[in-house]
């Protein structure tokens, strides 16, 4: 299939390029550096809960909800506008590709470059892992490196949905820094304005139903209220974002559905401006 050919050019290239070994190292010492730094942690607390696996991937949340919309975006927004800029797509598309293959086998290609270099880096990290928490849970460690990967794809998507809309890599990176901003650090402020305009305060004893919902919307929303209850349903934010009896879109699986949705939209949106894109 051609989009398969653009994806294993892709990854190919980003092996030649050095990007997957340099990510690969990169989350590798993440992992690994968190790892030994929530155990320092826990270990100053007098009379605390103690070192446990999924105390470690609830700790971990922050950390990826920053690191990896970073290196999403940076691998998705000059996949296509780099190309446009250069005049190398128009030799891509002398051969029998179309458009809506390229934008696939580059999402692809790029969210398997994050995705291996994830998986090596949280594989090497598990040595460190298991010297510090010899009663890790497989599964769950492994649902959060499932987690990350899906949550990855969507940044990639993100910036590359961004990279279809424009010729120029500056106006790409405009735009990515634009989303990372947005999702990132104004995302809950936004909700906390609405509340403010209809309620007369920003300050709640308890969350809206709405409110939770809003926050989920985000990607960065949607990935934490997903690991929030399917890794500890006895987390505070865990109860705080799903208990029982609220209504279904504060539930784990309607937030795995709003990530999926986030990659499918912005390359769907992007994809439509690139067919009209003048190359």
């Amino acid at each position: 299939m051609s989009w398969s050919v653009i994806a294993e050019k892709d990854f190919q290239d980003a092996i030649r390029s050095k990007v997957l070994w340099g990510l690969s190292v990169l989350f590798i010492l993440f992992a690994a550096g968190a790892a030994f730094a929530y155990s320092q942690i826990q270990g100053l607390q007098q009379g605390g809960p103690g070192l446990s696996s999924i105390g470690l991937l609830n700790f971990l949340q922050g950390p990826v909800g920053f690191l990896v919309p970073i290196i999403g975006l940076l691998l998705g927004y000059k996949a296509l506008s780099g190309e446009v800029e250069t005049g190398s797509i128009k030799l891509l598309l002398s051969l029998p590709h179309n458009r809506t293959n390229v934008i696939l086998g580059k999402l692809l290609g790029r969210t398997s470059v994050l995705a291996i270099s994830a998986v090596v880096g949280f594989a090497a990290a598990t040595v460190v892992l298991l010297a510090f928490y010899p009663e890790l849970s497989p599964v769950s460690y492994g649902l959060f490196i499932l987690l990350t990967i899906v949550f990855g794809a969507v940044y990639v998507s993100i910036g590359l949905g961004i990279s279809a809309l424009t010729k120029s890599t500056s106006k790409a990176a405009a735009g990515i820094f634009g989303m990372f901003i947005l999702f990132n650090v104004l995302w809950q402020w936004i909700g906390f304005g609405i509340h403010y305009v209809l309620n007369g305060t920003i300050f709640f004893r308890q969350p809206p139903d709405w409110f939770l919902l809003f926050i989920r919307l985000s990607p960065n929303g949607a990935f934490n209220g997903t690991l929030s209850v399917l890794l500890d349903p006895t987390n505070p934010m865990a109860n705080m974002m799903s208990q029982s009896g609220d209504p279904f879109y504060l539930s784990a699986w309607f937030a795995f559905l709003i990530l999926l949705c986030w990659i499918a939209l912005p390359i769907g949106f992007g994809n439509l401006r690139f067919q009209r894109l003048d190359l």
